[in-house]
């Protein structure tokens, strides 16, 4: 029993990582620990006798803050505090501390303890964090706004060029009826070309403002969502394409999945449309629908049975108005760069494999729930 506070002490001395110190009434240091030198630099010759004040920066000593700290302690018996001191050489040191008075007996306070760890390394990371995330809301707050401004320059855009082009379907039209009747075989050509110029312009037109929509809005969903629901709708959306091209498509159960309904939809109709378009004329148009889970992720896969992609056009199918098999198909170029868009914004990722003459499979992952077995 009698070695205990030898050994306490000792354990004391050993916690230099942590600045342990006893101070009179009046608050100078009278005792120590070793953690003082490590931490704020002082032996303790230059440091016994001094004031708490000693480490704290000059504008809080002005204030008092030392010994309004000693006195709250000698009324409440404790406080505890996180602010910035300072050590030795004036260098910034930032602790989480608490001071204690010490009681007689009778009550009286005989002097005070103070326990302070230097938490710099930590604050220092908290405010690296906070000034990442400031950058990162910026950024967030400048995409939002170039978002918005990309979506009103498509919708003004899309109004600009959408008159000339109705007016000038109108005049060929009008030209084709009145006159159409005069023009040889080679004018003819022309005015079917003009058509289906201005048929392409027209898709281009409404591409490009759906493309720039997609980055407006919350992509993401809090709630998982029937992705079934999603795929009908596109499906009626494509109704005559489908009536059309005879297409039979099939599909696994589809999972729900957090995106939100109507850019879902949009994939979907995407995809199952370029599906349709690049078929092969002599075989039946099939599409089949694959899910399979990847951990926290849904994949999906859109296979056709279609004239297929050469592999060096596996990436560049994703880039706006890149178009493998130039005007033979009708097209914008723009509707799988959409695809990408939406689904890089909801978390997941798109790839395409194919082999030319056979088909190709359209791969996306999207965040779902957890699995539950079909």
């Amino acid at each position: 029993m009698k070695d205990r506070p030898d050994v306490f002490e000792l354990l004391i001395n050993e916690l230099s990582e942590i600045v342990i110190v006893l101070l009179d009434t009046e608050g100078r240091f009278i005792s120590w620990n070793p953690g003082v030198q490590m931490q704020f630099g002082y032996t303790r010759d230059e440091f016994v006798g001094q004031h708490l004040r000693i480490l704290f920066p000059a504008a809080d000593r002005a204030a008092g803050a030392a010994e309004q700290e000693l006195q709250q302690a000698r009324a409440t018996g404790r406080v505890s505090d996180t602010r910035w001191l300072v050590n030795r050489d004036g260098q910034q040191v930032f602790a989480e501390g608490l001071i204690v008075a010490i009681r007689d007996s009778a009550g009286t306070v005989v002097g005070f303890g103070k326990v302070i760890q230097n938490v710099t390394g930590r604050r220092v990371a908290e405010q690296d964090l906070e000034r990442a995330n400031e950058r990162l809301k910026n950024m967030a707050d400048e995409l939002q706004r170039s978002n918005e401004d990309l979506e009103e320059f498509a919708r003004i855009a899309s109004h600009d060029l959408g008159a000339p082009i109705v007016s000038t379907r109108w005049l060929v039209d009008l030209l084709s009826t009145r006159h159409g009747s005069e023009l040889d075989a080679e004018g003819q050509k022309c005015l079917k070309q003009i058509r289906l110029g201005l048929e392409r312009m027209s898709d281009l037109v409404e591409a490009v403002l759906a493309h720039a929509r997609a980055g407006k809005d919350a992509i993401r969903s809090a709630e998982p969502v029937p992705a079934e629901n999603a795929f009908v709708a596109a499906l009626e959306n494509l109704r005559k394409d489908v009536e059309t091209s005879g297409a039979v498509i099939s599909h696994d159960r589809l999972p729900d999945l957090f995106i939100q309904p109507q850019p879902l939809t949009q994939l979907f109709q995407n995809l199952l449309s370029n599906a349709i378009k690049y078929r092969r004329a002599d075989r039946p148009v099939q599409i089949r629908i694959l899910v399979t889970r990847k951990g926290p992720m849904c994949q999906i896969g859109v296979i056709d049975n279609g004239i297929g992609i050469e592999k060096e056009w596996f990436e560049r199918i994703f880039q706006p108005l890149q178009r493998c098999h130039g005007m033979d198909v009708p097209g914008s170029g723009i509707g799988l760069a959409t695809c990408k868009k939406i689904v890089t914004r909801a978390g997941g990722r798109i790839w395409v494999d194919s082999v030319v003459g056979s088909g190709s499979t359209f791969y996306f992952t999207l965040p779902g729930p957890p699995f539950e077995p079909y």
